[in-house]
């Protein structure tokens, strides 16, 4: 009897450590290359961005994942799906970095971005 508890109970924790959970690493500042608002209006249609700034509020009513970006160069609609903000708390003074994809509205060429990930900045 005591052997086979002693098994069970080996794999349970051979179960247990071989389940591994991925970190990425995030890059430092000083390896990512930074966009503007400004630069960001003369992109095409799917291009990749990093942005750093302040999310000042909320783009409409009727679509609650619209929200207003702004930089140093200007201001653009952004959309921010909920699993996006992971429970972050964010306020018009706190200073995020986001990464997304253009997104061009082909009709009348209304471009926002399409947010992929947020962080806050210290």
């Amino acid at each position: 009897m005591k052997m086979k508890q002693l098994a069970i109970i080996a794999l349970v924790f051979a179960s247990i450590s071989a389940h591994a959970e991925f970190v990425e690493t995030m890059p430092s500042s000083q390896n990512i290359q930074m966009n503007t608002v400004q630069a960001t209006q003369n992109m095409r249609d799917g291009y990749h961005v990093i942005l750093e700034g302040y999310i000042t509020g909320r783009a409409g009513h009727v679509d609650s994942e619209k929200f207003f970006f702004q930089d140093e160069t200007g201001s653009l609609k952004v959309e921010i799906d909920d699993d996006v903000w992971r429970g972050q708390k964010v306020s018009p003074q706190t200073k995020v970095r986001i990464w997304g994809e253009v997104d061009r509205d082909s009709f009348n060429r209304a471009m926002e971005v399409e947010v992929d990930r947020l962080e806050i900045i210290q």
